[in-house]
């Protein structure tokens, strides 16, 4: 149909929109409370320069302009915020704190939603383990202040898996392909490629390497890979400086593994009642700054607002009583003046207020008066 909307966009009709400004406006209220800063970056860069994030992807909406650059739409925001950390705020004392709200564009996601909105935080040029626990805790944080409840938060190192294939006899197409067994979750491949290759047996414990703090020690004894030992140590090191912030919902999912090229130490993803997708998930990712200039140590997190919408939609959330205008003005002709002055008042005073021809079709508010 001509009047269609392509697939993978949404119209947010009013009740929607008013809502969505709702949970930005307390978004912006608690990242901001944390000391971040917000950052607002193009809707499109230069291909080249988003692909410095995920080389490995071609997930992009591309065109080209009239001098011939290719262009693409935004399809995260880590990676543009590297880049503007790395040239417009070189000369900024560190660590930076900065956030980001606002719209991406994923092509090949046609069967979910190709443009979809976000907010986040990047805590750059800290390496330290309490800067991890710094970001952990605000994705939590976040959570529990959107009104998200009943969450979860899985939490891994890139070092697991990294580790063991590099300390593997396995090929480097083996190695390729156990790494995307393990994104899609299929175990028993996975087990049948180990097996084939003689190597890698480490692989096939991951699935069973998930559970609380002391997963950690039965990993210890269990996996015979030195650096992925040496990342499980990373991750007690978080979790040791995540105590004072008394967060409890975290569990250890080594098997867990992020298909983002641009990590390089833990990573975590979050999951809320009544929503099949990940709600929230960051990670460290120590080099992606490196291509834009220099190294520097970045870590961050992202929260997906359609996935907020939709959690809060199951626990039951009243969105239309959020949506609706405070107050409601009905006149009739002779005191349409009147009615002007009373709702300009009101609005002053904060409220939503709009005016309406008594004995006409009005529409719904939380409070009406007569004039």
């Amino acid at each position: 149909m001509l009047f269609e909307i392509p697939t993978g966009t949404k119209d947010f009709l009013p009740f929607e929109a008013r809502w969505k400004k709702e949970i930005e406006d307390n978004l912006h209220q608690i990242l901001s409370s944390w000391g971040y800063q917000q950052v607002i970056t193009p809707t499109y860069e230069y291909l080249n320069t988003l692909a410095q994030g995920e080389q490995s992807r071609a997930d992009y909406f591309s065109f080209f302009s009239e001098d011939g650059d290719t262009f693409a739409l935004r399809n995260d925001f880590t990676t543009p915020i590297a880049r503007l950390s790395k040239i417009a705020l070189s000369q900024e004392p560190r660590p930076l704190r900065l956030y980001y709200m606002g719209n991406l564009f994923r092509l090949k996601r046609k069967e979910r939603k190709r443009e979809f909105w976000q907010a986040g935080a990047e805590l750059i040029g800290d390496g330290s383990k309490v800067a991890d626990a710094e970001v952990l805790a605000l994705a939590m944080d976040t959570l529990e202040k959107i009104g998200i409840k009943n969450w979860s938060l899985d939490i891994s190192h890139r070092g697991i898996v990294k580790g063991i294939l590099e300390d593997s006899k396995l090929s480097s197409e083996a190695k390729k392909n156990a790494e995307s067994l393990l994104i899609k979750k299929d175990y028993a491949d996975l087990k049948k490629l180990v097996e084939d290759e003689n190597s890698g047996f480490d692989l096939t414990l991951l699935p069973k390497l998930r559970g609380s703090g002391d997963i950690l020690d039965v990993a210890e004894t269990k996996l015979t890979s030195p650096k992925a030992k040496l990342a499980l140590m990373e991750i007690a090191k978080t979790l040791d400086a995540l105590k004072p912030y008394n967060y409890k919902q975290i569990n250890i999912d080594l098997a867990m593994v992020k298909d983002f090229s641009y990590y390089t130490g833990m990573f975590f993803e979050a999951y809320a009642p009544g929503v099949a997708r990940v709600i929230c998930t960051g990670g460290r990712y120590d080099k992606l700054l490196s291509n834009f200039g220099a190294t520097e140590p970045a870590v961050g997190f992202a929260i997906g607002i359609d996935e907020v919408m939709d959690s809060l939609v199951f626990q039951k959330k009243d969105t239309a009583s959020i949506s609706l205008p405070d107050l409601g003005i009905l006149y009739s002709q002779e005191n349409y003046e009147e009615a002007v002055a009373v709702a300009l008042k009101k609005r002053q005073g904060g409220l939503n207020v709009f005016i309406a021809l008594e004995n006409e079709s009005v529409p719904p508010a939380k409070e009406y008066i007569k004039i």
